[in-house]
């Protein structure tokens, strides 16, 4: 009789650790990272942001570049390039004005986009991941016109979000 009453009250503590153990991971959870190779404890996450970039080069130069958080990154790249071709339609005649649907850059460009997460934790005040960097290389005759980078800029976007809502996002 005593055998099973020690081996009752065994069986009942070990439920209880693993009940407490539960409850303390639900109430503080502990959300690993991995960064530059080194696996990072966050603890609990207070805040994140996404914060994408667009850069795209020709000729050794800056072309354009965006950082805007990833909700609005396609905004703002329509709203450069709408600006390009506005400007570039200034010095054009009336039938020869460009629009977004037709406008390209007229040199080889790469256009690289990346962006990174940034979360405020219990055990950091502010940690910086890369999250996702895509770099495509495009030559003149491909004519990837401005419309085809918008598409480009919102595919990525939509892909990026998707990653980080299936794995990083730690705010629900």
């Amino acid at each position: 009789m005593k055998k099973r009453t020690v081996i009752a009250i065994i069986v009942l503590i070990f439920a209880g650790i693993i009940g407490v153990w539960n409850l303390y991971a639900m109430l503080y959870p502990q959300h690993v990272i991995d960064v530059n190779g080194k696996r990072l404890h966050l603890g609990q996450v207070y805040s994140q942001h996404l914060l994408s970039t667009v850069v795209i080069t020709g000729d050794d130069e800056t072309l354009l570049t965006v950082t805007a958080p990833i909700t609005t990154v396609v905004k703002q790249v329509t709203a450069k390039l709408q600006n390009e071709v506005k400007e570039g339609n200034q010095s054009l005649p009336d039938g020869a004005k460009m629009q977004l649907a037709t406008a390209y850059f007229n040199t080889d460009i790469t256009l690289h986009l990346s962006t990174v997460v940034t979360y405020n934790t219990q055990h950091y005040a502010s940690i910086s991941m890369p999250l996702e960097a895509v770099t495509v290389n495009y030559t003149v005759n491909d004519e990837l016109q401005f419309n085809d980078i918008i598409e480009l800029v919102q595919r990525y976007q939509n892909k990026t979000q998707q990653i980080f809502n299936n794995d990083y996002n730690f705010i629900n």
